[in-house]
């Protein structure tokens, strides 16, 4: 219950904007900040790549040209090269020319090879502001009539990838080239102990257009083959050699494999996000924050938003308009409440409003105020149709408002007496309450996923500690087939788990709001930083993995232990935290899919075998250091992604699994794996996968403090 704490010991909004430029936008009536996405600058990612050509000496060459993009509003620049394939692989070389295409220049016969760099620049980003990747290294062959003609390698050999064991037989590594001049190929296979196709060890035996590596050893190989044409009916030279590009074997020897089952399936996560908190002693928010944190391209893509419903008194439309506007206490700009709603659902989110009290005049005690004070603060039984009504009257108000919600929640936590505004009920009164109004959303529209949705749904009271005050609906049948949602808050109770029964009737287990700070203003200053995220990924992983929860909402989306900063305790007003990050990685990677069983074995980077003490721990603990991971499967079978993670206790500790294995199931064959790192010194990297040469496992490094995901997606 740490925010009740926080409520009333941390200072308010403090106006500090430090980096950001505030803009006035008088159209909407809220203020904007300068968006600045997440992350570094984007990868550009290239859709043609620049082809080769084999040319005649005198003859017009063809332009050599690329197509890239990037989605993060970034500029892009391009310098092509001249390079070995070392300099290639270093991303150096001798420069050429800049511009999306190159003219080679006709310098004489010869084999050429030649990439472009292509560099994407944004400077709205909170990383590095540039970002680069190389096309293909391409081959431009200038003949001379006269001579033998170069052979043209229309395929070069292939890198391959495999797990080492005695015995090990790798696949057979083809090129494939042609001449157009009569004359004969023959090759050369040679080894080498770098990236270069120069000045290699001839390989006895391995002079056919394909070639077997024999590996006695774990490690990484190179080769390269020559072509060479002999046309003896040339006037000139009678042979001609080309070199391939080198090629990389790779045979290593993981610490442990990461099996990923899909037989075992658990619970379907819906989504990731917190709640837009607008206590007057809450920083202010903005619509670029939220656009910062739900846009799923340039942002951290949560899916999630809660959302309050304001007390008042019985005229809810009055009431909310003057919350809106601020009539009410003047403490906040408000003004921007539908439209985070409305920026929410168009990126295919979801948004849950929940109640923190009923009218006073409905309840026991007379007042919004909960019953901390020993007063029983209940709503009066009489009056269970009226907040129905309230409920329902608040439902259309906000559809047509042009921002409707996906869930709207009985009560926030019915099971504390709050000395701030909140309303007790047992799980007996969810349950008759439920029975005796029924369905009452019914008839107003509701929306989340990017699609309508015929009905708002209704969720039972979002329980504080103890989800089992859900069993009353859970255990009765006419009340469990009007309620759509369950509800926990896990400030506690966390080894129970409901989903298991929940599941059986179809209904979702969310958990709509959790904390964790430091509790103390001497200690709140570390709740920003790096050292502090693993509590808080801990948190999420025993949701997921031990709770089976199918989604996670965070307290407040913006303060300083939160997503992003508040420009308060050392954090810039509007920059994304590490606990941001952190949640992006699920936001992305699991959001919308359904959890399925992994299992690891093996051992640690140091040789200690794996257990639940060092891996996917069984016992609860915001401090663990054991390693952490889960996987899901996209609904229709063709994706899954991995999130791993190795904590620390405040940054001690920690578990470095060294090398992995992800070993995904018989029959995937992974035709494209993407991943990002997130370390303290960068937040959300793009880097590639080593996918194994038989296309279903994967290598990835996972060192102690890092958090990787991958997702992997197949035909």
């Amino acid at each position: 219950m740490t925010k009740k704490i926080t409520r009333s010991l941390l200072a308010g909004f403090a106006g500090v904007m430090m980096a950001f430029c505030l803009l006035t936008c008088g159209e909407m009536g809220y203020k904007q900040q300068e968006v600045l996405a997440v992350g570094d600058a984007q990868e550009p990612s290239i859709s043609v790549q620049p082809v080769g050509g084999v040319y005649t000496l005198g003859s017009t060459i063809a332009p050599l040209s690329v197509t890239a993009a990037v989605t993060d509003g970034g500029s892009l620049s391009y310098q092509w090269y001249d390079a070995t394939p070392a300099e290639w692989q270093e991303g150096t070389g001798t420069l050429l020319g800049t511009g999306p295409s190159y003219q080679p220049a006709a310098a004489g016969e010869g084999v050429y090879q030649i990439y472009v760099l292509i560099t994407n620049t944004n400077n709205k980003v909170q990383g590095g502001t540039t970002t680069s990747a190389k096309s293909n290294l391409v081959k431009v062959t200038i003949n001379d009539a006269s001579n033998a003609l170069y052979p043209n390698i229309t395929a070069e050999p292939e890198n391959g990838l495999y797990e080492w064991a005695s015995g090990l037989e790798v696949e057979a590594i083809p090129v494939t080239a042609a001449v157009s001049d009569g004359g004969s190929l023959s090759y050369q296979w040679y080894s080498v102990a770098s990236y270069t196709n120069e000045d290699g060890t001839a390989i006895n035996g391995a002079s056919s257009a394909s070639f077997r590596p024999t590996i006695t050893a774990a490690g990484t190989y190179y080769y390269y083959v020559v072509v060479t044409n002999t046309n003896n009916s040339a006037s000139g030279r009678k042979m001609s050699p080309i070199a391939s590009n080198p090629v990389i074997v790779q045979a290593l020897t993981p610490n442990s494999t990461i099996t990923v089952n899909t037989a075992a399936k658990y619970q379907y996560v819906r989504g990731f996000g917190g709640m837009a908190v607008p206590w007057g002693n809450f920083p202010q928010d903005y619509m670029d924050d939220y656009e910062r944190m739900f846009n799923p391209d340039t942002g951290l893509g949560y899916n999630m938003l809660r959302i309050m419903i304001p007390c008042s008194d019985t005229d809810i439309e009055t009431g909310l308009q003057q919350y809106i506007l601020g009539d009410t206490t003047g403490d906040k700009d408000r003004s921007h409440y539908y439209e985070m709603v409305k920026l929410v659902n168009r990126y295919g989110g979801y948004v849950l409003a929940s109640p923190w009290s009923p009218p006073a005049e409905w309840k026991t005690n007379g007042s919004t105020v909960g019953g901390q004070g020993g007063q029983a603060a209940k709503l009066i039984k009489s009056y269970y149709n009226d907040y129905a009504d309230y409920l329902k009257k608040y439902c259309q108000i906000m559809a047509r408002n042009g921002a409707p919600i996906y869930a709207v929640s009985i009560q926030n936590e019915p099971n504390y007496a709050a000395n701030y505004d909140g309303c007790e009920w047992d799980g007996t009164e969810t349950r008759d309450f439920i029975k005796q109004v029924g369905q009452f959303t019914a008839g107003v529209k509701g929306w989340g996923g990017g699609a309508e949705i015929p009905r708002v749904l209704i969720m039972n009271g979002e329980s504080a500690n103890t989800p089992s005050f859900n069993n009353p609906v859970l255990n009765d049948p006419e009340a469990r087939n009007l309620i759509d949602l369950l509800a926990r808050h896990n400030y506690g109770n966390s080894n129970e788990n409901i989903w298991t029964t929940a599941s059986q009737y179809g209904k979702e287990v969310w958990m709509t709001e959790h904390n964790l700070n430091a509790g103390t203003p001497i200690g709140y200053v570390d709740d920003s930083t790096y050292n502090y995220v693993w509590k808080f990924m801990n948190d999420v992983d025993w949701t997921l993995r031990v709770n089976n929860e199918n989604a996670f909402v965070w307290w407040a989306l913006k303060r300083f232990y939160s997503m992003i900063g508040d420009g308060t305790e050392g954090t810039v007003d509007g920059a994304i935290l590490p606990r941001g990050y952190g949640l992006a990685h699920y936001a992305k990677y699991a959001a919308g899919m359904t959890r399925i069983g992994v299992t690891a074995a093996g051992t640690t980077a140091s040789g200690t075998a794996l257990s639940a003490g060092n891996i996917n721990n069984t016992s609860h603990s915001y401090d663990s250091t054991a390693a952490k991971v889960t996987a899901y499967v996209s609904q229709d079978g063709n994706t899954i992604s991995l999130v791993m993670f190795t904590p620390t206790n405040i940054g001690a500790g920690g578990v470095n699994l060294g090398t992995v294995k992800i070993q995904l199931p018989d029959g995937f064959t992974v035709t494209n794996a993407t991943a990002v790192r997130t370390t303290r010194s960068a937040f959300l990297r793009a880097e590639s996968v080593s996918v194994l040469t038989n296309k279903n496992a994967a290598f990835v490094e996972l060192p102690v403090g890092q958090i990787v995901s991958i997702k992997f997606t197949k035909n």
